[in-house]
Order: C-alpha cells, then sequence, then structure tokens
C-alpha cells in the first residue's frame, strides 16, 4: 500500500507498506522488485498495472489524496528532441528529458531532481542583480568551474533545443572531402563528447568549438542556401551565450545591430 501522505515528505520517505507489515521507501521497494537498475521511481513503481506518472499526469487519487499538488505534471515528450520514449522526469518543473539530450549528467538518485533549466533559474535567482556587466574576453578566460561547465552545457543544450539543429549534430559530410572541406570539422556531438570528457579547461575553448561549427558552415557553403542555417543557429548561440553570461554589449556589437 503506498501511503501518499507519507509520500509527501520526499521519496525517500517509508511509504510504502508491505503485506508483511514491513516500511519501505520507493527505492528499496524498487529494488525488492527487481528494478533496482531504475533510475526513476515515477515510471518503474506502478498501482494497478499503471505507472505512478501515468497516475500523477491523469491526477487520480491514490485513497483521498492527490499526488499531482506535490509533484507537476511532467511532458510525454523530451524538452530537447521533442520525442517520447524513456525520459527523465524533473521534480521541480514539468520538463522531461531523455539522458543524452539532457547533456548535464541525470542525478535520478537525488530527491528532488532538478534539470539544467531550473539549476540555471536558481542561479539567476541567487543573483537577482546579474544585469550585462562582463566583457566577453573576461568570460573567456574563465576556468571551467563546475558554474561555468553548467552554463556551457546549457548553452549547447539551448542550440540542440532548436529543430534544425540536426543538420549540424553529427560529424558533417564536408570532412571526408579533405580537398575541399574545412580543416578542422567540429559538431555538436563531438562538443557534447568533449564536455562529458571534461575536455575544456577554460569558457575560450568551448566557445572557439561552437563557432569553430559557423565558422566552417558559413566557408563551405557560401552562396548556397544551406548557409542561411548556419547564421540562424550563430545568432541563437551567440545571444544565449551573452544573456547566460551576463556579457554586456560592446559599442562596435551596438552599431552592428543597428
Amino acid at each position: 500500500i503506498l501511503y501518499t501522505e507519507k509520500l509527501k515528505q520526499g521519496s525517500s520517505s517509508l511509504c510504502i507498506q508491505t503485506e508483511d507489515g514491513r516500511w519501505l521507501t520507493l527505492r528499496q521497494f524498487e529494488i525488492e522488485g527487481n528494478h533496482e537498475k531504475s533510475k526513476n521511481w515515477k515510471t518503474s513503481v506502478r498501482c494497478g498495472g499503471e505507472t505512478l506518472l501515468s497516475l500523477i499526469k491523469r491526477r487520480l487519487e491514490f485513497s483521498n489524496n492527490d499526488l499531482s499538488d506535490h509533484y507537476p505534471e511532467n511532458s510525454n515528450h523530451c524538452e530537447v528532441c521533442q520525442d517520447g520514449g524513456y525520459l527523465f522526469c524533473c521534480d521541480t518543473c514539468p520538463k522531461s528529458f531523455h539522458e543524452d539530450c539532457h547533456i548535464q549528467l541525470v542525478e535520478a538518485e537525488r530527491d528532488p531532481w532538478s534539470c539544467i533549466f531550473c539549476k540555471i533559474k536558481a542561479i539567476q535567482n541567487r543573483c537577482p542583480e546579474n544585469q550585462p556587466c562582463h566583457q566577453e574576453s573576461e568570460i573567456l578566460k574563465r576556468q571551467m568551474l563546475p558554474e561555468e561547465k553548467l552554463k556551457c552545457e546549457f548553452l549547447l543544450l539551448k542550440v540542440y533545443c532548436w529543430a534544425k539543429s540536426t543538420f549540424f549534430a553529427n560529424e558533417p559530410h564536408y570532412s571526408r572531402q579533405s580537398s575541399q572541406g574545412p580543416r578542422e570539422p567540429m559538431w555538436l556531438n563531438k562538443i557534447k563528447e568533449r564536455l562529458k570528457q571534461q575536455h575544456y579547461h577554460q569558457v575560450d575553448e568551448f566557445v572557439q568549438d561552437m563557432r569553430l561549427i559557423f565558422q566552417n558552415h558559413k566557408a563551405y557553403y557560401r552562396d548556397h542556401k544551406f548557409a542561411r542555417l548556419g547564421l540562424q543557429l550563430k545568432a541563437i548561440f551567440e545571444k544565449n551565450f551573452k544573456d547566460i553570461f551576463a556579457i554586456q554589449e560592446t559599442t562596435k556589437s551596438l552599431i552592428s545591430v543597428i
């Protein structure tokens, strides 16, 4: 029996009573049911054949308590790629993600687990005075400390959120044309892997790789209709880069916009 009043105290509380009278946490219950490899109790624990996530979404009540008041209704589609499937549900907002799409390591054992959007929001709320006040040169020199890495992961994730980003996700075909293609090809999935492997030591190294994608695309396609895609993605990245790192617009940037 699942006691929702106890569940409201957190998923680590003893909220399930077995037939023999023992009290278990959701995680202990998963292990008892041979689901120790599960990463999300909302999709592994079932009641009447339905997952708790499904029941929460339908706003069904267990006993006389409504779980949806305490756990947001998460999306059935990944926030990044918009596909369904096996998703990790954020406990502090309605967003859901595929593990690989989330980019940052999904710590599903955390209670509650907050997605990268919520973590960035928490940083911004912690510094409400976070107005554009930094020079880009200052930001680029920063060491890739945890907060800077989180922001870079978020920047990359925002790029993936753009529907046409798939054109830039994998190794470009021109990388195999040594006589025509750029000397150093770069693509989004390669940058994602470099972030995971702690390859970058400064913010500048990450930004250089991102900008290299746009430079290569512009150089190869030039007057081709695909050239516009690179310009659009570059604009998305540069805007988010300035917003997330609170970079002050230079006079030169303002003039170019005008």
